[in-house]
C-alpha cells in the first residue's frame, strides 16, 4: 500500500508541474488553427460569364503631350469554362501611332488602317478604315487574366485619344464567338466591324514649339571693330504656351550672346537685339539656338536653330578710322574706348595657367562671360551692366600661391587662389555692374582626399584689404567635380577653399560631415551596451524565477512523500 500511495503521491506532483505548460501551449496551438482555418476559407464560386474585362485602365506620368506617349492597358479574365480561342481587341478610330505592343497572350497583331477584315454578319471589307490591336490566347484557361499592353503616341494637334475596347472567346460547345457580356450589349459604340465595344478617351494637352523666325543685324555690311546690333525674332508656332527659356547666338562655334526670353503664348511673336563687335574681318558662321538648354518639351526640337553667314569687311588703309590721314601729323597710335582687354598686375612668375573670354557689354542686356577650355576652376562669371562699355575681355587666373596682391590667405583649406580681371580698371566696379555671380568647380578627389565636406567650399573675396566670405551654393555636381556659384560685389583676388576639418572634445581631427555621425554612433554605441545590460539583467531575472519554481517543485514532493509516510505509519 505504501508502494502505491507512492507512486500515486509522485504522478500528482508531475500533473501539477506540467499543468501550466500544457495549456499554454494548448492556447498557442488554439491560435495556430484559427489562423489555419482563416487562411483556407473558401472563394466565392465561378461566375457563369464567359469572359470578362476587368481593367481598362490608362496609365499616364502627369500631363500627357503631343510628343510623349501614353500606356493603354487591358485586363480581361476568363470567368467561364476552359476556351480554345480568345481574343483582345482595342481599336483607335482616330489612327494615332502605336509605338510598341505586348501582351500575356500567344501573339499580338496590328491591323493598320486599310487592312482587309471582316464584319460581324461576315462582310468582306478589303480597307478598314482605323487601325487596331489584337491580342490572341489559345487554350484560354478558367479563371485565367490576359492583359494587352500599348503605347501610344497622340497625332499632332489632337486634344485626345480615343480607343474602343472588346473582348471575346470561343464557346467550344457550339462554336461561336461569346463577346463581351452585360453592358456591352446595350451600348450604342460600334466598331468597324459592327460589334459593340466600350468608348474609352483622354485629353491631350497640346505642346509649344519655339522656331527661329528671323535673324539680322546693322549695319547690314559691318566692318572690323564696328558695334553690330543683332536682331533675334521667334515665334510660338505650337498649341500652348512656352515657359522662359534662353537663346544663344554662335559664332566660327564661339558664343557671342545668352539671352533669357519670357514664355510665349501660342502663335505669338517676340524679339530682342544684342551688340557684338568683330574684331576681324572675313566670313563666320552664324548660328541661333532658342530653348538651347532643354527647359521644357516641344513638340519638335528640329526648328529650334536658324543658320546663315556673317560677313565683316576689312578697312582699307586710307579708309580705316584708326589710320591718320596724310599730312595729318597725327600720331599713328590710336586707343580704343571700352571696356578694353584690360590686363593682370600680377607677375607672370606666379601665374601657373589662364582663360581669356570676350563679350560685348552693353546697357540692358545679361553679360556672360564663359570660360570653354576649362583650363582654370572658374567656368563662368556673369553680371547685369549698368552702362554700355563695350567689347571687354574678362581674364582668370589660377595662381602658383597666395597672391602678389593680398596680404595673407583666410584660415582654411585652400584648394585654388585665383584672380578674375573684367576689362580695364574700373570696368567691374559697383557703379558700372550689379548682380555679379561667379561659377567654379571643385575636383572630388581633392574633396575626398582632404576630407572636407563638399557643403563647406566657399569662395572667398579679398576686399579692402580683408578676406570676405561669399554666398556660396553648391548647383550641380558629377563625377570628377562638384560645381558651385557665389555672388560678388566685384572681380579682383579670390580664394577657393574650405573650413578646416573640425576637432572632437578630446582634440581628435575628424572630417567634417563625419563629426555628428561619429557622436550618433557613440551614442547607439551607449545604447546598444544600455540594453545589453538590460537584457543581461532580465534574463538573469528569468533564471532567478525558474530556479525559485524548480526548487518549490522540490519542496512539493518532499512534503508530498512526507504526508504519505507520516499517513502510512498512522496507518501501520
Amino acid at each position: 500500500m505504501r508502494t502505491d500511495l507512492t507512486i500515486s503521491c509522485f504522478l500528482l506532483v508531475f500533473f501539477l508541474l506540467l499543468t501550466p505548460f500544457n495549456a499554454a501551449a494548448s492556447e498557442t496551438n488554439s491560435d495556430d488553427a484559427t489562423a489555419d482555418a482563416k487562411n483556407l476559407s473558401g472563394t466565392n464560386a465561378a461566375d457563369t460569364v464567359v469572359s470578362q474585362i476587368i481593367g481598362a485602365s490608362v496609365y499616364i506620368e502627369g500631363e500627357i503631350y503631343n510628343n510623349e506617349y501614353a500606356t493603354i492597358s487591358v485586363t480581361t479574365k476568363n470567368e467561364g469554362d476552359k476556351s480554345s480561342e480568345g481574343h483582345i481587341i482595342v481599336a483607335f478610330p482616330n489612327n494615332e501611332e502605336i509605338l510598341s505592343k505586348e501582351g500575356s497572350g500567344d501573339r499580338v497583331d496590328i491591323y493598320p488602317s486599310g487592312s482587309s477584315i471582316e464584319t460581324k454578319d461576315g462582310t468582306k471589307i478589303d480597307s478598314s478604315e482605323y487601325l487596331f490591336v489584337d491580342l490572341v490566347k489559345y487554350d484560354w484557361e478558367t479563371g485565367k487574366n490576359e492583359t494587352l499592353n500599348l503605347k501610344v503616341k497622340p497625332n499632332k494637334g489632337s486634344e485626345e485619344i480615343v480607343y474602343l475596347v472588346r473582348a471575346e472567346l470561343m464557346n467550344d460547345a457550339t462554336g461561336d464567338y461569346e463577346r463581351y457580356p452585360g453592358i456591352l450589349s446595350e451600348s450604342s459604340d460600334v466598331d468597324q466591324q459592327g460589334w459593340y465595344v466600350y468608348n474609352n478617351s483622354f485629353g491631350v494637352s497640346g505642346d509649344p514649339d519655339l522656331m527661329i523666325e528671323d535673324i539680322s543685324w546693322e549695319p547690314e555690311n559691318p566692318h572690323e571693330n564696328e558695334n553690330v546690333t543683332f536682331k533675334v525674332t521667334l515665334k510660338n508656332v505650337g498649341l500652348a504656351s512656352s515657359g522662359n527659356c534662353s537663346v544663344k547666338c554662335y559664332l566660327d562655334g564661339n558664343e557671342i550672346s545668352f539671352s533669357t526670353v519670357s514664355g510665349l503664348e501660342a502663335d505669338s511673336t517676340t524679339s530682342f537685339t544684342f551688340n557684338w563687335v568683330p574684331t576681324s574681318s572675313g566670313s563666320m558662321d552664324l548660328k541661333v539656338v532658342v530653348d538651347s538648354e532643354g527647359q521644357f518639351v516641344e513638340f519638335t526640337e528640329e526648328n529650334n536653330e536658324k543658320t546663315g553667314i556673317f560677313k565683316v569687311i576689312s578697312y582699307t588703309n586710307s579708309s580705316s578710322p584708326s589710320s591718320p590721314s596724310p599730312g595729318s601729323g597725327s600720331s599713328s597710335s590710336s586707343s580704343s574706348s571700352g571696356g578694353g582687354a584690360g590686363g593682370s598686375p600680377e607677375p607672370a612668375s606666379n601665374v601657373e595657367i589662364k582663360e581669356l573670354a570676350q563679350q560685348f557689354v552693353s546697357n540692358g542686356n545679361h553679360a556672360k562671360f564663359i570660360f570653354a577650355k576649362n583650363v582654370t576652376s572658374i567656368a563662368y562669371i556673369e553680371f547685369d551692366p549698368k552702362k554700355t562699355v563695350g567689347k571687354t575681355t574678362t581674364i582668370v587666373e589660377t595662381l602658383k600661391g597666395k597672391s602678389t596682391l593680398v596680404t595673407e590667405l583666410p584660415t582654411g583649406k585652400v584648394y585654388k587662389n585665383t584672380n578674375i580681371w573684367v576689362g580695364n580698371e574700373g570696368t567691374a566696379s559697383s557703379e558700372n555692374i550689379e548682380n555679379a555671380v561667379v561659377g567654379f568647380k571643385v575636383e572630388k578627389t581633392w574633396i575626398n582626399s582632404n576630407g572636407v565636406d563638399s557643403s563647406s567650399v566657399k569662395l572667398w573675396a579679398f576686399e579692402d584689404e580683408k578676406w570676405v566670405e561669399l554666398p556660396t551654393s553648391q548647383t550641380d555636381e558629377d563625377e570628377d567635380y562638384v560645381y558651385y556659384e557665389a555672388d560678388t560685389p566685384g572681380f579682383a583676388s579670390f580664394s577657393i577653399m574650405a573650413l578646416y576639418p573640425e576637432e572632437n572634445t578630446e582634440g581628435t581631427s575628424l572630417p567634417l560631415g563625419s563629426y555628428v555621425e561619429d557622436k550618433d554612433t557613440k551614442a547607439v554605441s551607449e545604447t546598444s551596451e544600455e540594453e545589453s545590460e538590460v537584457v543581461d539583467s532580465e534574463a538573469g531575472e528569468n533564471n532567478s524565477g525558474s530556479m525559485k519554481k524548480g526548487l518549490l517543485a522540490i519542496g512539493m514532493l518532499a512534503a508530498v512523500i512526507l504526508a504519505g509516510y507520516v499517513i502510512s505509519r498512522k496507518q501501520d
